[in-house]
């Protein structure tokens, strides 16, 4: 399941490069300060130990976007320009779910039931939230975990 992040990723990068010259300039945030062990031990399918075992490692996106990769979870910032985000949902609608009450506008999409992603606007940033499915599950059922996650970090972007 790793695997389908890599292609994901590195999307993220490619079309974060090509479309940050439309991006106003926004300051540099650290997602690995967002991102705390509290909120990794509630999304992630892998419990306690595995998130102790891991070690938070960030990774940067393309021009102005930076993720942190905390065992199953990734937390990306301005993976995308906030004024785009829009498009993600227009590229494919029938596997982009529009989610209400999360930031000021949220995107929910399944990656096959391998992996999902939420991509979250805050004003002029963009939050980017993957995470493996767990294996003989559905992305419908770790949804909440998302939006939870979000609604953790959202206000720390306001």
């Amino acid at each position: 399941m790793r695997a389908m992040l890599v292609p994901v990723v590195l999307g993220a990068c490619l079309l974060s490069s090509a479309l940050a010259q439309t991006s106003p300039a926004t300051p540099a945030i650290n997602p690995c300060s967002l991102l705390t062990r509290e909120l990794v031990e509630k999304a992630s399918a892998g419990g306690r130990q595995a998130v102790a075992a891991a070690k938070p490692q960030e990774v940067s996106l393309g021009a102005s976007g930076r993720a942190c990769q905390w065992g199953d979870v990734m937390l990306q910032i301005d993976p995308v320009p906030a004024s785009r985000l829009g498009d993600l949902s227009k590229s494919d609608p029938k596997s982009w779910e529009s989610v209400s009450g999360v930031g000021d506008a949220a995107y929910f999409h399944n990656v096959k039931d391998a992996m999902a992603e939420m991509f979250v606007r805050v004003g002029p940033r963009t939050v980017g939230i993957l995470m493996d499915v767990p294996a003989g599950s559905k992305a419908a059922a770790i949804k909440p975990k998302f939006i939870e996650l979000a609604q953790a970090i959202v206000p720390k972007l306001r």
